[in-house]
């Protein structure tokens, strides 16, 4: 199972849960690739009954399906960076670790969501926060936490700083941390590349549109990593698209938070939209 490319196209591989409204999840993702312009496949780990208002129901995949999805795009299609999204249980995270870690100097982006933006709950046991922090987090290329996931996953529950948040996340093994809507006015992330702490800022847009905002901003690093971007243009590259996706967002979809509406961006793209 090799992250080498083969051809001169770009392939991505996300792991996650579906999205049965269409704006978030396995189905954000691959809209975000394309509009990257990579080629994106997925290994389906979970199904919600959701729309914009909420999830209703959730229904986990069974652990060696996920495998076999995993094996089936590697070894034909293989990938030259993964996101990895919902992580339902101990035992799925392990797996993951287990294939993953075959991958050579292949990015992973972890996007550790524990909570839909509609606050229903998505997984999160304690057993699988600990399975993350111990084996996924060693293999993270950077990860994408909002300050609630990241307290969860540090620990540190009463810590407020988004600085000391990204860095313990980093002492746990993940190369980078980006701490998404770190800064309690404003819009913002704070990336700790593992030696200097970088602002992304900009305007907050109110649009109602923000609904699969964090899985866009995710995939959308996870494609230009994989296109060869450094993470800190990278990450800049995506909070600017993600806060143009909701401010053009889809306002004529759903009753509730309306999906976000990404444009065309990248390396291969003339200039950027915004």
């Amino acid at each position: 199972m090799s992250g080498t490319p083969t051809g001169p196209r770009v392939r991505c591989l996300t792991i996650g849960s579906s999205d049965s409204g269409g704006g978030a999840g396995i189905q954000g993702d691959l809209k975000a690739f394309a509009r990257a312009g990579v080629y994106g496949s997925s290994a389906l780990v979970g199904v919600t009954a959701q729309n914009t208002t909420g999830v209703t129901a959730t229904a986990s995949i069974d652990t060696d399906m996920v495998g076999h999805q995993l094996r089936a795009v590697l070894e034909d299609i293989g990938t030259d960076a993964v996101k990895i999204g919902t992580t339902w249980s101990a035992e799925l995270v392990w797996l993951l670790v287990d294939r993953l870690v075959w991958l050579d100097e292949v990015p992973v982006v972890l996007d550790p969501v524990m909570i839909s933006a509609a606050g229903s709950a998505l997984g999160g046991e304690e057993d699988a926060v600990t399975a993350v922090r111990e084996g996924l987090l060693p293999l993270t290329w950077v990860a994408t936490p909002n300050p609630a996931e990241a307290r969860r996953l540090t620990r540190l529950e009463e810590e407020s700083d988004p600085r000391k948040l990204a860095e313990a996340i980093v002492e746990l093994g993940a190369r980078a941390a980006i701490i998404t809507d770190a800064f309690p006015t404003g819009a913002g992330d704070l990336l700790f590349d593992g030696e200097r702490h970088h602002e992304i800022t900009g305007p907050r847009r109110v649009s109602g549109c923000d609904h699969g905002a964090g899985c866009a901003h995710s995939a959308l690093i996870t494609a230009f990593l994989a296109q060869g971007m450094p993470l800190t243009r990278a990450a800049r590259t995506a909070h600017a698209a993600v806060s143009l996706a909701i401010e053009r967002g889809a306002a004529d979809i759903g009753a509730g938070r309306h999906p976000v509406e990404l444009h065309p961006v990248g390396p291969t793209t003339e200039g950027p939209p915004w």
